[in-house]
């Protein structure tokens, strides 16, 4: 009697574990779009990151704070594992920056919900999708809604800067303490039980960011465009890359977070990348130069962004001199200036030796 118990115990645990392991926390509508999720501030709070604008010369990609809450099942599954299961959920509910005043100082304080954006794994779903992660929009910034389902982004909008810069299978657990702290650590382990911490000044952190020169611009180096800060701009100022053979007939939206995604560019190729292009290399030659114009929602002139092989090789960016300008009359609104910025070759990854731009040019 006692053993078929146990066995029934066993087998009852074995059946919760699958239960477990099979819970869902998203759904898919019969058009293929997720349906909104729903009392997701339950979940597991994850952090809430923030780029503002005024450390990011007015022109931030994600001015908004980011409330991160990821589906528990999932949660204690990376306790467990230190991996992603299938159906891992990422909900991200966006905030504004109130204020940056407070008693306490100065400061960014959060201010109104404006948004809700998503990202799931699901290999049932997104079977082409790189790491089968797709990601979810639901904001009406006009209207101040949210929809009632998302349709994934397209590959090279979210997908492809993910998969170049996240820590940790497409997600960016660098910037998550939380995340990092519950890394394999156990499916029972408590992390935030422990009385561990990092001494205070303990850590020297680097002054470099994802818009900051990770290597050295070669110097004395010749090509179509000086790369000197003062000379770049007055270079684009005069317009003299406009001589280059090879350019856009017009602006077309912008595929990056270029001042913002979706705004007007227009592109500009040297000969040298150009014929590289028309034979389809894999690497493209040292002196190849391409300039990009950008502009505001009314098509006036918005500064200029612009990238220049310094090396025969890419290095994984390093090889690339990376430039961005947000304004087309100050020369000291740059965004990014050297070679090996992060946040240029991160989304320039998934093009061909980082060049993004289809050829012939249109």
């Amino acid at each position: 009697m006692l053993i078929v118990f146990m066995t029934l115990i066993i087998a009852s645990c074995k059946d919760a574990k699958q239960d477990y392991q099979d819970i869902s926390y998203f759904s898919m509508d019969t058009n293929g779009e997720l349906v909104r999720p729903i009392d997701y501030r339950s979940w597991i709070y994850v952090g809430t990151p923030v780029t503002p604008n005024d450390m990011n010369n007015g022109k931030a990609a994600f001015p908004e704070m980011h409330n991160v809450y990821i589906d528990p099942v999932s949660y204690k599954e990376y306790k467990k594992t230190g991996t992603w299961r299938e159906g891992t959920i990422l909900v991200k509910e966006l905030i504004s920056v109130g204020s940056k005043a407070a008693v306490s100082g100065n400061g960014y304080f959060m201010g109104e919900f404006i948004g809700l954006e998503a990202t799931i794994k699901s290999k049932k779903h997104f079977p082409n999708e790189p790491g089968n992660w797709a990601y979810f929009s639901f904001t009406n910034p006009k209207e101040g809604t949210l929809a009632d389902t998302g349709k994934a982004f397209k590959t090279n909008q979210c997908n492809a800067c993910h998969n170049s810069s996240a820590g940790d299978d497409f997600v960016f657990t660098q910037y998550y303490p939380i995340l990092s702290a519950a890394k394999g650590v156990g499916e029972d382990v408590v992390p935030e039980n422990a009385a561990k911490r990092v001494a205070a000044q303990a850590k020297a952190f680097s002054d470099a960011g994802v818009w900051d020169a990770m290597s050295p611009t070669p110097e004395g180096l010749t090509l179509d465009i000086p790369l000197g800060k003062e000379q770049l701009f007055a270079y684009l100022k005069s317009g003299k890359y406009k001589e280059f053979t090879n350019k856009e007939k017009e602006a077309h939206p912008s595929l990056g977070p270029h001042q913002k995604l979706g705004l007007p560019v227009r592109v500009f190729m040297n000969d040298i990348i150009a014929a590289s292009l028309e034979k389809g290399n894999d690497e493209h030659p040292l002196g190849s130069v391409i300039v990009k114009e950008m502009f505001k929602e009314d098509n006036t002139p918005n500064g200029w962004a612009v990238m220049a092989k310094t090396h025969d090789k890419a290095q994984g960016g390093n090889g690339w001199f990376w430039y961005e300008v947000a304004d087309s009359e100050d020369a000291t609104k740059i965004v990014a200036m050297g070679n090996g910025v992060e946040g240029c070759f991160s989304c320039h990854t998934i093009g061909k030796d980082m060049v993004r731009t289809s050829f012939p040019l249109n």
